[in-house]
């Protein structure tokens, strides 16, 4: 942390032991007599140093900041205006003279900085060496008192609090060219609102004003560079210039003070009657009936059931609706039994067009859960909330080129990927069928017989319950009653059963007999491995067809084709290990600015008659936003289908309502079933506290910021950083702020405030607008009535304003320090205490 100091000047090097222009100096002689230092100290010449008159201004990187910033098209008429420079010393650094009966000493600056209205003087015309300004003189500041609006600024450590020690590290840091030690220069002209303006930094000696314009003569340099005798103007050189203007009437600190708090239910807002008596445009209306339809934002505290006028006619759609939203999956059934009579030639697939089952796309669920508390079933059938989710579909029917336009964007080489595993899926189906063709009717020793050429790779299992996994090469070595080269392909011909072999060792008999087991099939059986087919064991034979597989090799071939991490989840489901890879894209932009600027009645009903300077607190509204979500995802995965994007329609592309960092909702297909409409989001049930604001503030200062603060004893602490408040610009003068994870509860019982704070780009100095207080408490109060200044004229240091009764920091006129500290503006905040404003 850092303390900011004021000092009246800086002074460096040779300068700072010179007395106006000239610097004396002087030679000390030593001598050594008996261990007795001594020498007399002779006075040398006097040095003439360079002094306004022999410059042309300074190098315009020394700027850094000017205030109000160029350009500006708004800034506050209560601020004066104000250049900062890099150089500390720059200001004193050619300083013609002492001010007369300063104490302590102080030099007077050769610059001065002022302020011109742009029907009071053009701008700069081009000159050479130096731009010339054509200034009226009563525009322009005192001269005798230039010293006072120039001063030092320190950004020095807290462990500093002595002011010598202060001094040497802001000397130290003047040399340095430190960024936290710079110079400042300010106009004490009080700007009228709504004009242009142009600033500049001229020579204030007339030594510098005569060399800038090239003058025949050269004034002296502790002479003022106006006024002129005789003349209501003066040309001066321009060393620097900027313009700016300023905006209506009405300071930060004024505009807050006009903001008052509005109830949300006084103001009209939250709520909206729907006419829900004809519900069906085709069928009669069975009486007349109305809804209360809530929005994004309602009133804290206002979660009600959804209940119509007339409960009979609720119930009765309720009814209805659920019929129809099933109607589709009863079709998709088993068929009924032919029917009879004059319903028999009735289409069945007519009824299948309906109203939207939302959510069934994520859960797998055709019907309305009978389950009322399931977020299904509020969603399907309570108007309000077919309301939001048909606001998520009809944004996707108007944005639905843009959106699959970064759809698209985003699917990468997704297509390519699915092509090449489906060429390798029919590859391998292709490769099963020619499998199980040819290999599905041979017996164990032809498959061994077969393999015996990679049976030093081909792993088998198919030896003792207990026992580790071997090669087949191995097993067949081990195999002590089966004779060497047993596997191969001639002793397979030899032992054949219908061989030349066979027919001899059956000669003789009857010929029924049935034909001996192959001697490598009886070998393997005396080691204990499995050589039957059954059921419950399949033994090495199916073992060997199962090494085979040329799903698995294609698989192996395609993962190092296809690289990506879905490859160890697919071999937990090896029913289609091939199969396309579904994804879905992730949108990030927050839905809220889109349904604000769309449909803001139906964001918040009401929002539009929300009088100027209202300050209301709201609430976020779960449900609807959750209703809203699965509406906007559920059509959007409908286009994606339709588009044959590569997608199960299980994904949740818009996560986001609100601006923020973090997704507001969880993937849809992840809810329980049995879970609220609503519960699923990141804040819960209870929704998150907003402040909506809607004034000349917020236009004038779009940079306002709002941070929520705990309380301590029902008063702010003294010192608070606070949780800063998310904005959401609805308009140029409405602005919603939100607050993530404060609740309703939560806020009365910690007590919590909201504090609006002024944007600061820099440090400002000026004085308030409207009345003076009396008595005055600090310097803070002080404003420009109390200075008896009107617009367009410059602050006096004579005589003095009302001195403040509790503030001795600072003394009028005391030095450019004092000045500086009492013109100095605190960003004003405006603070709000929560529990006022929810009624407590």
């Amino acid at each position: 942390m850092s303390t900011r100091w004021f000092f009246s000047w800086a002074r460096i090097g040779a300068g700072a032991s010179a007395t106006g222009q000239t610097l004396p100096t002087s030679v000390r002689f030593g001598r050594d007599i008996e261990g007795r230092h001594e020498g007399p100290t002779v006075p040398g010449p006097e040095l003439a140093l360079v002094g306004p008159g022999d410059v042309l201004g300074f190098d315009h990187g020394t700027v850094l900041r000017e205030e109000p910033r160029p350009g500006t098209p708004d800034a506050p008429e209560n601020v004066l205006a104000g250049i900062e420079l890099a150089h500390a010393d720059l200001p004193w650094l050619l300083s013609p003279a002492m001010v007369p009966g300063l104490v302590p000493p102080t030099p007077q600056p050769w610059l001065a900085l002022i302020v011109l209205a742009d029907d009071e003087a053009a701008p700069p015309r081009p000159a050479h060496p130096l731009p010339v300004l054509t200034a009226p003189v009563t525009a322009l500041p005192r001269l005798t008192e230039r010293w006072a609006w120039a001063h030092v600024e320190a950004r020095l450590p807290d462990t500093v609090t002595e002011t010598e020690s202060a001094r040497r590290l802001v000397e130290q840091g003047a040399r340095d060219h430190t960024s936290g030690v710079v110079a400042r220069l300010l106009c004490p002209r009080r700007l009228a609102p709504d004009r242009g303006w142009i600033a500049a930094v001229v020579p204030a000696t007339a030594a510098g004003r005569d060399v800038g314009l090239r003058a025949a003569s050269v004034g002296a340099a502790t002479d003022d560079a106006w006024p002129l005798a005789g003349t209501g103007t003066v040309d001066l050189p321009v060393y620097h210039w900027w313009t700016f203007r300023t905006g209506e009437a009405g300071t930060f600190e004024a505009l807050a003070r006009r903001l008052v708090f509005r109830p949300a239910a006084d103001a009209g807002l939250g709520s909206r009657i729907l006419d829900v008596g004809r519900p069906w445009p085709a069928e009669s209306s069975p009486g007349p009936a109305t809804v209360a339809m809530d929005g994004a934002l309602r009133p804290p505290g206002t979660t009600v059931p959804e209940t119509w006028t007339d409960p009979a006619a609720q119930e009765r759609f309720r009814t209805l609706l659920a019929e129809r939203l099933n109607a589709a999956a009863r079709l998709r059934g088993p068929a009924p039994e032919p029917a009879v009579g004059p319903d028999a030639a009735e289409d069945r697939r007519a009824a299948a067009v309906g109203p939207p089952l939302y959510g069934s796309h994520h859960t797998g669920e055709q019907t309305v859960p009978t389950a009322p508390d399931s977020w299904m079933s509020a969603l399907n059938l309570e108007v309000r909330r077919r309301v939001a989710a048909a606001l998520g579909t009809r944004y996707v029917q108007l944005e639905q080129e843009f959106l699959m336009a970064r759809a698209w964007e985003q699917a990468g080489e997704i297509r390519r990927a699915n092509r090449l595993l489906a060429t390798g899926e029919l590859a391998a189906a292709a490769a099963e069928r020619a499998k199980e063709k040819h290999l599905g009717p041979l017996g164990l020793a032809d498959l061994v017989t077969l393999l015996a050429p990679v049976s030093t790779r081909l792993t088998v299992s198919a030896l003792q319950p207990d026992a580790d996994a071997t090669t087949l090469a191995t097993m067949l070595a081990s195999a002590e009653e089966a004779p060497t080269g047993a596997a191969s392909t001639s002793f397979s011909r030899l032992t054949r059963a219908g061989g030349a072999l066979s027919r001899r060792a059956h000669r003789g008999t009857d010929g029924g007999s049935a034909p001996a087991e192959p001697v490598l099939v009886r070998s393997l059986r005396t080691m204990g491995v499995t050589v039957e087919e059954t059921p419950g064991s399949p033994g090495l034979p199916t073992e060997l067809r199962n090494r085979l597989s040329p799903t698995h090799q294609q698989v192996l071939r395609m993962a190092d084709r296809v690289p990506g991490d879905f490859w160890a989840r697919r071999t937990e489901d090896p029913s289609r290990p091939l199969r396309p890879i579904m994804t879905h894209p992730r949108f990030t932009v927050p839905i809220a600015g889109e349904l604000f600027s769309r449909w803001p009645e139906w964001a918040l009903p009401g929002i539009e008659s929300l009088p100027p300077d209202s300050v209301t607190l709201v609430e976020t509204n779960p449900e609807f936003i959750a209703a809203l979500l699965v509406g906007l995802n559920h059509e959007f995965n409908r286009e994606l289908l339709w588009r044959e994007f590569p997608t199960d329609q299980r994904g949740t592309p818009f996560a986001r309502f609100w601006p923020g960092d973090d997704a507001d909702a969880e993937e849809i297909a992840l809810w329980p079933p049995d879970a609220p409409l609503g519960s699923r989001l990141h804040t819960g049930r209870a929704g998150d506290l907003a402040l909506l604001v809607r004034g000349a503030l917020l236009r004038r200062f779009p940079g306002t910021s709002l941070v929520a603060v705990p309380g301590v004893g029902g008063r702010l602490p003294p010192v608070f950083d606070g949780a800063a408040a998310t904005p959401m610009a609805l308009d140029d003068s409405t602005v919603l702020y939100l607050f993530a994870g404060l609740s309703e509860e939560r806020a009365r019982t910690e007590d919590w405030f909201f504090v609006f704070r002024e944007p600061m780009q820099g440090t400002q100095f000026g004085f308030d607008t409207g009345p003076q207080p009396d008595p005055m408490g600090t310097w803070a109060d002080l404003t420009w009535k109390g200075l008896d200044v009107d617009i367009l004229e410059c602050v006096p240091l004579a005589p003095p304003p009302p001195v403040p009764s509790a503030d001795g920091s600072a003394a009028w006129a005391g030095d450019a320090a004092d000045m500086a500290r009492i013109a100095f503006q605190q960003p004003f905040q405006l603070a709000f205490r929560v529990s006022r404003l929810l009624g407590g």
